[in-house]
């Protein structure tokens, strides 16, 4: 599952899908509008007035939050799938003063609750036993860059809003399906790495050191395998 500012994009090779978050985005621009038109002197009254209206914006947005990520857990729980989630911690040193982008850009990204996504899927895929997969940031490196089908880098176009097309595939695929399509293949990629290191068997194959077993006679050694009798 690919987590944008303004949708959550989820799928695989089979298909992908959008979940549509821009709300979360408007009810923050309207908080943030509201509080900055308040004109009173008493720093106490302007300060309890904009905690109401935070509270209010945290309760409308993590009740949208609550509603797409219901329908996420109980899809892929009907299809049998696991989750995967790239780890994106960090991500507000990107958005900090200083970093020659404008003040409205930063506190649109800044207000992204990237965060309280994931921990509302955290806890619903543990609660119904669903699989929830942490890939880290070498193993999501370029993922919504990167052509799922040949791997070559893909190519942006100004004229496209938010797509990108593959100079080999010649075929145009919106990034943040390239995005969800590639954390699916990779979380596959590192089970397939995992199974590897197991045995015909299943169990993992390992190198006992020391002393090698010695093989055992029957009718020969059969009484060292019994316990000694008291005397």
């Amino acid at each position: 599952m690919d987590r944008n500012l303004r949708n959550l994009a989820v799928g695989n090779e089979q298909g992908t899908r959008h979940y549509d978050l821009s709300r979360t985005v408007r009810i923050a621009s309207t908080t943030i509008r509201i509080v900055a038109s308040f004109k009173r002197d008493d720093s106490r009254i302007r300060t309890g007035i904009a905690s109401k209206y935070g509270m209010r914006r945290t309760s409308r947005t993590g009740h949208l939050l609550h509603a797409t990520t219901k329908t996420i857990v109980a899809a892929a729980v009907q299809r049998r799938e696991a989750i995967v989630l790239e780890d994106i911690q960090g991500i507000r040193a990107l958005y900090r003063k200083g970093n020659r982008q404008g003040r409205k850009y930063r506190g649109r990204m800044n207000g992204w609750s990237f965060s309280e996504a994931q921990r509302q899927l955290e806890y619903k895929a543990k609660w119904t036993g669903l699989p929830v997969i942490r890939l880290s940031r070498r193993e999501t490196r370029g993922s919504s860059m990167t052509c799922p089908r040949r791997g070559e880098r893909l190519q942006s176009d100004k004229r496209l809003t938010r797509k990108l097309w593959c100079n080999k595939c010649r075929i145009v695929m919106d990034r943040d399906r390239v995005a969800a399509v590639n954390l699916a293949w990779r979380r596959r990629l590192r089970f397939d790495r995992s199974r590897a290191h197991e045995g015909p068997q299943g169990g993992a194959v390992e190198a006992v050191k020391g002393n090698p077993t010695p093989t055992v006679i029957p009718g020969v050694d059969a009484p060292k395998l019994t316990q000694p009798t008291k005397s």
